[in-house]
């Protein structure tokens, strides 16, 4: 799914933030900049005020007392705490949710069932897991529904998560830990990754600003070069590789020092860990 710049009509103007750290400032991010700011209406709580206050500055987020309040003003209610939080949350807020509320949480880990476990009653809930190049506007999120997620909101939802994703993939809820193991985390991969890069550049005398555009740009084309090309990773890997050249030495170290292998286990750390989050 392309992000799109522009809302349906069928999305609703009410809209609250229960959280409001960089992904919940992403989402507003891409809300006001959906093309429907005439009568979008965001709400905002947050135990740190100083970050409502922020929100409301940068995206016009109306500040809200309580997250009770901000539960009975909008019928969509983002969950953008961290997931160790949700149980005080839902002492704060489920008496005041009602089987009308559609709840979208992109808290790591959490279930669907948990949530409605929480919520005590019936509850419409989107689950998404996205990630940080959501702040441009350029994310990759993995979502699921719950049976009580009907048509229109499903539609709705869809919009919303196009406002800052450039790729958002609906999967069966029990895939999704694996999303946020690979998408979720997946920026730090690429920059802990670039991090060694700007080091060895540092370390061959390369100036620092020159290197990291280097390096962003190298980034940015083989992501670029491998959505266009019918050519799997490898394929594409092979033909950078000259036998006996400087990318085959290059890739002899990281094969011996077993990168490939450390990848693939660290992925699967994280998705053990988001199974974790979810007990």
């Amino acid at each position: 799914m392309k992000a799109k710049k522009n809302f349906s009509k069928a999305v609703p103007v009410k809209i609250g933030f229960l959280g409001a750290g960089n992904m919940a400032q992403a989402i507003m991010n891409g809300l006001v900049n959906s093309g429907m700011k005439k009568g979008l209406s965001i709400s905002a709580y947050d135990i740190n005020a100083a970050a409502v206050a922020a929100v409301s500055a940068k995206y016009g987020a109306k500040p809200v007392a309580s997250a009770a309040e901000l539960v009975e003003g909008c019928r969509v209610v983002i969950l953008a705490v961290k997931p160790q939080n949700f149980a005080e949350l839902f002492e704060l807020i489920k008496g005041s949710l009602t089987s009308k509320h559609l709840l979208i949480s992109i808290a790591a880990g959490i279930s669907t069932q948990k949530i409605s476990s929480l919520a005590g009653k019936k509850a419409a809930i989107v689950r998404v897991m996205p990630n940080t190049p959501a702040l441009v506007g350029m994310g990759a999120a993995g979502y699921s529904f719950t049976k009580a997620v009907g048509p229109a909101d499903k539609k709705m939802a869809s919009q919303i998560l196009s406002t800052f994703c450039s790729a958002a993939i609906e999967l069966p809820e029990e895939k999704l830990n694996a999303v946020t193991a690979l998408s979720g985390s997946g920026p730090a991969y690429v920059f802990y990754f670039a991090e060694a890069m700007l080091k060895a550049a540092d370390e061959l005398g390369l100036n620092a600003a020159d290197a990291k555009k280097l390096v962003i740009h190298t980034f940015k084309g083989s992501a670029e070069l491998m959505e266009k090309s019918q050519e799997t990773p490898a394929q594409l890997r092979i033909k950078v590789t000259s036998k006996g050249g400087t990318t085959q030495r290059a890739l002899d170290v990281m094969e011996s020092a077993g990168v490939a292998e450390t990848v693939r286990l660290a992925v699967r750390a994280a998705k053990e860990r988001a199974d974790e989050l979810g007990k």
